[in-house]
């Protein structure tokens, strides 16, 4: 798979995570339609699973930068790191799920293969 596709795969990642929350929410009706469609001035409050898909997407989102700053650069620079960038793709999708049900010891080593992948792809530049 190419950078260019692992990088709108990446982006596509980041909007279901976006949605995954209010998905949980509607099906455990701890908010409606009605809620989703308003301003939103009062706040509800989230079931634990919504709470922990909350989580995963902020986890996602202070490494996505960096994943893809180091994408663009290896397409630039012409550096293949295209099986460590999938490796980093795969961990971050399985690592939802994984973060929702509460897997600890398995979420924790989905997010370190995931941060190894981010240091190998930027050491290939040295």
């Amino acid at each position: 798979m190419t950078l260019e596709n692992i990088l709108v795969l990446s982006s596509l990642l980041v909007i279901i995570q976006i949605t995954i929350p209010m998905l949980i929410d509607l099906l455990a009706k701890k908010t409606s339609l009605k809620y989703l469609f308003s301003s939103r001035d009062k706040t509800t409050e989230n079931s634990i699973l919504a709470q922990r898909a909350i989580r995963a997407l902020k986890n996602l989102l202070e490494t996505f930068p960096i994943f893809v700053g180091l994408t663009l650069l290896s397409i630039i620079k012409d550096i293949d790191n295209s099986s460590i960038a999938f490796l980093w793709l795969m961990s971050r999708v399985i690592y939802v799920p994984v973060y929702i049900y509460g897997i600890n010891y398995l979420r924790t080593a989905l997010w370190a293969v995931s941060l190894i992948c981010l240091m190998l792809m930027g050491i290939k530049f040295i």
